[in-house]
């Protein structure tokens, strides 16, 4: 046990979800020129997790392809640097439909922390997109958890 409170790594993921009964992922691809990494209609069970509960809504996401070990702060970065060229499209999209930034974050010894710069936190807000942090215990997750 005691090896486990003095490891200190960390891992961390970030994606895009956007959600709602109407939605039609295939026109959200289409609309912001992006290929979702999981998508799925109200009541369908997302490709490759067969065990999942259907969806309760449909569902768009885009995943960061960084690695779990990259700062969760990069993640964000790599997402934003894609979505803000596409403003007006997020705008209206999530003016009909559900949308978070959805960050896990998790450490080996269930410590730890990120910090978010200035910089990244403007520029979240301009997107006007909810950031979602949730931390967890010692193990990655799948974002696609729900």
């Amino acid at each position: 046990m005691e090896d486990k409170l003095n490891d200190d790594s960390k891992w961390s993921k970030a994606c895009i979800r956007i959600s709602g009964d109407n939605l039609q992922p295939d026109e959200v691809s289409r609309e912001l020129g992006l290929q979702a990494t999981k998508s799925g209609l109200k009541g369908e069970r997302l490709s490759g997790r067969p065990r999942m509960r259907p969806l309760l809504s449909s569902l768009w996401m885009l995943n960061s392809p960084l690695s779990d070990q990259s700062p969760l702060e990069d993640h964000l970065k790599w997402l934003l640097d894609v979505l803000e060229p596409k403003f007006h499209v997020i705008s209206r999209i999530t003016k009909q439909h559900q949308a978070e930034f959805f960050c896990g974050f998790g450490s080996d010894n269930g410590q730890g922390g990120c910090i978010f710069a200035v910089e990244l936190l403007e520029r979240l807000v301009k997107l006007g997109v909810p950031l979602v942090l949730d931390l967890h215990p010692p193990g990655p997750i799948a974002l696609d958890s729900e």
